[in-house]
């Protein structure tokens, strides 16, 4: 539209959304969406919602009422389950006393799960939340899950994920932090996936 009789071609288009990215006009990105189903636990979902450039729908625990459906709970792997059986046992005890689900809920720790969609515009997702959320100083839930959507904008926007994908390690000084030597963006990956991944 801003170069209206220019050569409009697929090889065109994407120098030209590469020229974008690079002299950073990201504003064009924020035409480009994508909505997603997370689940995760209550102590992820805030760092979500930290992030008020997304917009979310989310579970509440407020009316859900686990005594009559499974809680799922998110943990990594060789978490301690033992020590979350007395809040849920403390839960279920509420709930047979005649509490409603939502002072019972104060038992539940925050690795109760939670889903919730999550609609985010691609500049938010390129320029703000994959820096700090697939960075390998983020929290490993988080970060597992960030790289998940990293995948799906990819699969959307490959000429755009492209340029994000090779500017990740500078455009923000923490994203390397942790990393030992070898590229931090494989280094957060795989981290997440061996606390978190299926």
């Amino acid at each position: 539209m801003l170069y209206r009789g220019v050569d409009s071609s697929v090889d065109e288009a994407k120098k030209r959304i590469a020229a974008l990215w690079r002299r950073g006009h990201w504003s064009v990105f924020e035409l480009m969406g994508f909505g997603l189903l997370v689940e995760c636990s209550r102590a992820c979902h805030t760092q979500f919602i930290r992030h008020r450039m997304a917009s979310y729908w989310s579970e509440s625990q407020r009316y859900v009422d686990y005594s009559r459906q499974e809680l799922r709970l998110v943990v990594p792997r060789d978490f301690p389950l033992e020590l979350l059986e007395e809040g849920i046992k403390a839960y279920m005890r509420l709930r047979e006393a005649g509490q409603r689900p939502e002072w019972a809920r104060l038992a539940l720790s925050n690795a109760a799960a939670v889903r919730f969609v999550v609609q985010m515009n691609a500049r938010e997702f390129f320029t703000v939340f994959a820096l700090l959320r697939c960075s390998a100083s983020a929290q490993a839930e988080i970060r597992h899950i960030c790289w998940g959507m990293f995948a799906v904008a990819w699969g959307l926007w490959p000429t755009l994920a492209k340029p994000a994908w090779d500017d990740l390690p500078t455009l923000h000084r923490d994203f390397c932090a942790k990393a030992r030597g070898e590229d931090c963006r494989l280094y957060a990956i795989e981290d997440a996936e061996r606390l978190f991944g299926p």
